[in-house]
């Protein structure tokens, strides 16, 4: 029996229109009387992810960040940080290229030089909470994650370089063609996802999961019912329990009423 649904957004969830189907309520609704979680596992800021399931969102789980911000609704489960001297190394490394954009994602906002004005557009559709700053020296936060922007969309030239150059006990993982993400080497969506389980007295093979990019991996790892969706990478297929349609064909939403629902 399914008592833990999660799925990752951007590929998965939502639509290539960065969209979810209004549906989506309507099966909240009864996953919740069956007594269901609904996880939302996300590389995006648990602000932006909170404020996109308004007005549902105090009855859902959140995974954000890739697992360095855990939360139920507006309670704050659990958090990872990176130090002050990791964080100033990583900067040191990312401005070797300067044709990169960097955000820093702390604890209580995300951060942006405003020599990235330009990005706004794009920070605003994976932020909710962020402020430009003239010098990193301004920020007064725990930093969780730092993420690097392509905006020439090949994010996977730099991969390698970056991947290397940091330093031991810190990862770089790629997500899509845009994105770079750094963060703890120890903390991830499927490390999260165990935290959840353990809390909420969830075994893995009462719990299904969806995904389609290389940030997903652990997750689906760490559950019986994981998802790959038609549209993912093929690593990630490869791994799965079932493939479901693409993110433009509600493939989440149809396994959850074929194989939730209709039991």
């Amino acid at each position: 029996m399914i008592k833990l649904i999660a799925t990752d957004m951007d590929g998965t969830f939502l639509d290539s229109s960065k969209r979810f189907s209004m549906e989506f309520f309507d099966i909240f609704a009864e996953l919740r009387k069956r007594g269901i979680k609904f996880v939302i596992a996300s590389g995006n800021q648990y602000f932006r992810l909170y404020q996109k399931f308004l007005p549902i969102s105090n009855e859902m789980y959140f995974i954000g960040e890739n697992g360095s911000y855990i939360a139920k609704g507006a309670k704050l489960i659990a958090t990872n940080t990176l130090k002050k001297e990791q964080v100033k190394a990583i900067i040191k490394l990312v401005e070797e290229h300067p044709e990169l954009n960097m955000i820093l994602c702390g604890v209580k906002s995300a951060y942006c030089l405003n020599k990235f004005r330009n990005i706004e557009s794009v920070i605003h559709m994976y932020y909710c909470n962020y402020q430009f700053v003239e010098s990193y020296d301004e920020i007064d936060d725990e930093i969780m994650k730092v993420a690097i922007y392509d905006a020439n969309h090949q994010i996977i030239r730099y991969a390698d370089a970056i991947a290397q150059g940091v330093n031991k006990g810190i990862k770089a993982t790629t997500s899509g063609n845009e994105w770079i993400d750094i963060q703890n080497e120890d903390i991830n969506k499927g490390k999260a996802m165990k935290i959840l389980q353990k809390e909420l007295n969830i075994k893995p093979e009462e719990c299904m999961a969806f995904g389609d990019q290389m940030n997903d991996y652990t997750l689906l790892k760490s559950v019986k019912y994981s998802y790959a969706m038609a549209n993912a990478v093929p690593r990630i297929k490869d791994i799965a329990y079932g493939i479901a349609a693409s993110n433009d064909h509600q493939g989440v939403l149809e396994v959850i009423k074929k194989e939730v629902l209709s039991q």
